[in-house]
């Protein structure tokens, strides 16, 4: 059995609401949420039991050869939603508000900032919470 980009494709999508990401037509879209998907599995997710490099992967779709639980999908959508929050927190326009002029378009842009940071760290705490519990789950002392 095989997991489908698709679906861990929407599972993030339910998570976010960007607007942005309703411009591209879908092969793009789906470039950009396999980017996103290619960070969560790679620094994100590490220690997954699963074998996330194997896969077939043609513009953004595709699927992970072997079957994922709904626990190591949900990890992985985080790991996406961390990915696509790094893309606004690095923006060029938020960074030139932060730095630039100090009006109050300026300050409304740091504030935002400050807030998306916040978020950032939320979500990596979360990952690695969720993570650190995937990784013990079936552990036992029986036998020691």
């Amino acid at each position: 059995m095989a997991t489908s980009f698709s679906i861990i494709y929407k599972k993030f999508l339910d998570q976010i609401d960007d607007y942005e990401l309703g411009i591209p037509d879908e092969s793009e879209l789906n470039e950009i949420l396999f980017g996103y998907l290619d960070l969560a599995r790679s620094l994100h997710f590490p220690q997954c039991k699963k074998d996330l490099e194997q896969l077939t992967e043609n513009l953004g779709v595709g699927e992970f050869a072997e079957d994922l639980t709904s626990q190591e999908q949900y990890i992985l959508t985080l790991g996406m939603k961390k990915a696509w929050l790094s893309t606004k927190l690095n923006s060029g326009d938020l960074m030139s508000k932060a730095v630039g002029d100090r009006d109050y378009k300026a300050i409304q842009g740091t504030n935002y900032l400050k807030e998306l940071s916040k978020l950032d760290e939320k979500i990596e705490d979360e990952i690695h919470r969720y993570a650190v519990a995937y990784t013990y789950k079936g552990f036992s002392l029986e036998g020691w």
